[in-house]
């Protein structure tokens, strides 16, 4: 009798498993897209070519549009790219306006100690967030700032505290590569990415650097993202810093070195016989010490590095803004080093690579997640180009995972989806109203400048729109 009844649970166990994924094949079977544009992958720029996107996925890439009635389409001329990938930010700053202390610094510990940057950002930041009610309105407003540069995915918003869960509007608009990507389930707690501010006991103590050492070796880990060395060169404190990672077995080909300011020719040499990493962040490095990584060596050298724009109070708004940034650096300091080409990678399949995504995001090919967006041509004939020299309201769309987020909103309205308007430097754009993680963002702007107006602050704006 037993037998027969764990028999008959077993059967009606397996044909409900069977009749749930073919609902939701049914659900994944309903995304289908048609993309039009100047495709741009790691061979080449496919001109006029199609992105055949289905359940979220670039299935085909074609030179003719695909025979599949009542599919829908986008019919562009854009350059098409793939999503950049911000591997250091920190998110809950950016709702804060730009900060000039009004003179440089040897290096961060001197303007994380000070009572003037305390006052004017840590402090606030503190009185903002307590309580976390606010959490989500924050998390909104500054996933809006990444995703109209161009951002998919972005690094930052986990805590010292890891083992409790952030609010489920982190599921929401961009993946975030140390919370929650949706790469590996449905909920938190998957990712293999850990952000860290630094290694020195104030902000990394013996035990969690044993952990994470013990991730990485045990294949869990797949990257440690650590500001290290974030100070002048003849700074003795910073120089200390990459001895110490190392001693503490965490200088490995699965460590990316955020700034690295200080680091010397030999260390960057050191740094690519470990197999590591760099996050180059030119803006906030210039701003807070007058100075930038030495970025030349660790080219020679060959490490490689990703670009990124740290926060909006000393670095750029969003990735997009911080190549551009990048670009003046190489061209009036470096000589014309970099390629536009190389800068662009820089912000997406380098980083991808870094992270070890880049069997899921960071080129334009087939198999990938279609995490992507759309630059108007112009008249500019080189693709990177059109970033390394364009402006930010030349992004006409940003999807993530087939789904249009954010851009024209005659361009999402073609294929049906429900939009919030926004300005963004006086360009009329569009929001996907049924993704936004917290409600109408006109709502949570809103409700943010009344908080951060209580905290002694002004609400920063979406973006800079210098020319």
């Amino acid at each position: 009798m037993c037998r027969s009844v764990l028999r008959a649970l077993t059967t009606l166990l397996f044909v409900c498993t069977i009749l749930l994924g073919m609902v939701h094949l049914r659900a994944q079977e309903s995304t289908h897209l048609l993309l039009r544009g100047n495709i741009v992958t790691p061979d080449g720029v496919l001109r006029d070519g199609w992105l055949d996107i289905l359940n979220g996925r670039i299935l085909h890439i074609e030179r003719e549009r695909p025979d599949l009635p009542g599919v829908p389409a986008l019919d562009t001329s854009d350059y098409v790219f793939a999503g950049f990938i911000d591997l250091h930010n920190h998110p809950s700053f950016n709702v804060f306006p730009r900060w000039t202390p009004g003179h440089k610094f040897p290096n961060r510990y001197a303007w994380r100690d000070w009572d003037v940057y305390r006052a004017a950002l840590e402090e606030r930041q503190h009185q903002l967030t307590a309580g976390g009610d606010t959490f989500c309105d924050i998390d909104e407003y500054v996933e809006v700032k990444a995703l109209i540069g161009g951002v998919t995915s972005m690094i930052g918003f986990s805590g010292r505290d890891t083992s409790k869960p952030l609010p489920d509007c982190i599921r929401g608009l961009v993946r975030n590569l140390d919370v929650f990507t949706g790469f590996y389930g449905t909920g938190q707690g998957h990712e293999r990415i850990v952000n860290s501010i630094g290694i020195l006991p104030r902000d990394m103590d013996a035990n969690r650097a044993a952990q994470i050492a013990q991730g990485i070796g045990n294949g869990s880990i797949d990257l440690l993202a650590i500001h290290i060395a974030e100070g002048l060169p003849t700074d003795a404190e910073s120089a200390q810093e990459l001895d110490m990672l190392d001693a503490r077995g965490l200088l490995t080909a699965h460590t990316a070195l955020i700034h690295g300011v200080g680091l010397s020719p030999s260390q960057l040499a050191r740094v690519h016989r470990a197999g590591a990493s760099m996050v180059w962040s030119p803006r906030s490095n210039f701003e807070l010490y007058g100075v930038t990584a030495n970025v030349a060596a660790a080219f020679r050298e060959g490490v490689s590095m990703a670009i990124a724009p740290d926060w909006s109070p000393s670095g750029s708004d969003n990735l997009f803004d911080e190549i551009r940034y990048a670009a003046r650096v190489n061209r009036e300091n470096l000589d014309g080093l970099f390629s536009d080409r190389q800068l662009v990678e820089m912000g997406s399949s380098v980083p991808a690579r870094m992270a070890r995504i880049d069997d899921k995001v960071g080129r334009i090919e087939p198999g990938m997640l279609a995490d992507l967006f759309l630059v108007h041509a112009s008249s500019m004939s080189d693709p990177y180009a059109a970033i390394a020299h364009g402006k930010i309201t030349d992004i006409d769309l940003v999807m993530i995972g087939g789904v249009a987020m954010y851009g024209d909103a005659d361009l999402l309205h073609s294929i049906k989806v429900k939009t919030e308007p926004i300005t963004v430097c006086g360009a009329p754009r569009a929001l996907n109203a049924d993704a936004l993680p917290d409600g109408l963002f006109a709502e949570v702007e809103a409700r943010l400048q009344k908080r951060i107006a209580a905290v002694g602050s002004v609400l920063a704006p979406l973006a800079e729109c210098a020319p």
